[in-house]
């Protein structure tokens, strides 16, 4: 009996090493967020959240951006994480192992919607500030009450190290942010995206939840916490 506790102990204490090591690359990386056009806040999200890593875990994020700006905010991360070659090209996490996983954007309307069940009720409660504008980060924590978050708390992790964003991004929302933005995110950014993404989801027998919309996007294709 004392040597399976012993055992346990053991494991308990790789696994949270591996998460502290993980957690030391993705925050290495997180200071690019500051730099990304319409990005209101980057949030620590999965495996990385909730404390269940492995050695090939990638580093999912929920990621808030403004409204009317979606799909222009998801390219401008896609750029950036990219030339770090930092982001996730596949579907496969064993060849995803630290890079940045964008499977999820929201906007102030769709900060909070159902499924309300268990498996998000506990991502939630543990999501962690990386990058971004504190109230924001509060409103989204406030629309998901119910998964009895405390903001508070959340917002004082010692990893949320990144409460503003950058001159480079303050400048390119102000650029973009009027009717030259609207041009490059309904004539070009949005058709582009969506023409890609018709393609790209016409491959997959998805069977989680997928959404494609300037409100929200979401590619999870499994599901399997949730079920």
């Amino acid at each position: 009996m004392a040597m399976a506790k012993n055992l346990d102990s053991i494991e308990v204490l790789r696994q949270r090493t591996l998460l502290d090591l993980k957690w030391r690359k993705l925050l290495k990386l997180a200071k690019w967020f500051r730099y990304a056009p319409f990005v209101d806040f980057v949030l620590g999200a999965g495996s990385m959240a909730i404390g269940n890593v492995h050695p090939e875990s990638d580093f999912d994020v929920i990621v808030g951006v403004r409204e009317g700006r979606i799909f222009s905010a998801r390219y401008g991360l896609n750029l950036i994480f990219s030339l770090l070659r930092a982001r996730r090209l596949d579907d496969f996490e064993t060849s995803s192992r630290d890079k940045f996983c964008f499977n999820h954007f929201v906007t102030p309307a769709t900060y909070s919607k159902p499924p309300h069940n268990e498996y998000r009720k506990r991502l939630y409660a543990n999501l962690v500030p990386i990058c971004g504008n504190p109230e924001k980060i509060k409103e989204f924590f406030e629309a998901n009450e119910w998964s009895e978050v405390n903001a508070d708390n959340n917002l004082s992790d010692l990893r949320f190290g990144y409460p503003k964003m950058s001159r480079f991004a303050d400048f390119l929302n102000r650029l973009l942010g009027g009717r030259a933005g609207e041009i490059l995110e309904k004539k070009i950014a949005e058709p582009v995206a969506r023409r890609r993404l018709e393609r790209y989801l016409a491959k997959k027998n998805s069977g989680g939840r997928v959404i494609v919309s300037p409100e929200e996007l979401e590619f999870h294709f499994t599901l399997p916490y949730e079920k």
